[in-house]
């Protein structure tokens, strides 16, 4: 077991490397992506603060909270697009036919289909999310690591909830869109003050569209550790990383080869 996955490892570092390698075939376009991405995200989160500025606060929530966020969304999201990007690619995948390409070799096929795509700008949204934690307020070596732990956790949300969108391939055909869309409306939703979702629509947040595991949980457990969120979010994200686990490997069992459109 172990020595598999040392062998995941080292896989993992090569096709990394070699990601890096292609992204810089042109460098001062590799540059200006990264540079561009970091303004656009800069100029989002400026726009909060012009908010900010106006109003005060948002529900109890200021800046420092928003500023939080953007920590562990950009940087759970830079994780995704660099290193497990490809999952979005599976409704394609099952569609052409190409699924067979992975499940044919001795590697574990959903670490090859997620390490299939990367998107190097996505270095910018790094960028952001350490700028923005060092412009919270809530700078210390407890609020970092803390920091660093939720944006980890928030990946793993994002790469399970994805998966599971892209495992609707297996049922229905042409569900890239759909799952697209779906997977935008938890970025979109996960953006927003934590704050302003009440009564129901926090129920809502919090479970069939799981949002607030990105913001809600990990801007409190930034500010104050607390056992009572900690265990919510790190129960409710293990939830949703096995489910999407069960629905991979259901899809797996009910999928035939070249069972759709275009085979090649």
């Amino acid at each position: 077991m172990a020595a598999r996955f040392l062998k995941l490892c080292k896989l993992f570092l090569f096709i990394q490397k070699s990601n890096i390698k292609t992204a810089f075939l042109n460098k001062a376009d590799a540059l200006i992506n990264v540079i561009m991405m970091t303004i656009n995200n800069l100029s989002f989160a400026f726009m909060w603060w012009v908010i900010f500025e106006n109003k005060g606060s948002v529900n109890g929530w200021q800046f420092g909270e928003m500023a939080l966020l953007f920590a562990v969304m950009n940087n759970a999201f830079a994780t995704f697009a660099l290193f497990a990007r490809g999952i979005q690619l599976l409704p394609e995948y099952i569609d052409n036919g190409n699924l067979d390409n992975f499940l044919t070799t001795p590697k574990n096929s959903l670490f090859l289909i997620s390490t299939s795509e990367s998107t190097f700008a996505n270095w910018g949204d790094y960028i952001t999310g350490f700028l923005m934690y060092f412009l919270s307020g809530y700078v210390n070596w407890k609020s970092f690591w803390m920091m660093m732990l939720c944006s980890f956790l928030a990946f793993i949300l994002l790469y399970s909830f994805r998966l599971i969108m892209s495992c609707l391939a297996f049922i229905i055909s042409d569900s890239q869109r759909l799952g697209d869309n779906i997977f935008m409306a938890l970025l979109t939703f996960a953006s927003q003050p934590a704050s302003i979702f009440t009564g129901w629509y926090k129920v809502l947040f919090l479970t069939i569209i799981p949002a607030g595991m990105i913001s809600f949980y990990p801007v409190n457990l930034i500010k104050a550790f607390n056992w009572e969120d900690f265990l919510a979010l790190t129960i409710g994200i293990s939830i949703f990383w096995l489910s999407s686990l069960l629905f991979y490997h259901w899809g797996l069992k009910h999928y035939s080869s070249g069972n759709r459109f275009g085979v090649r």
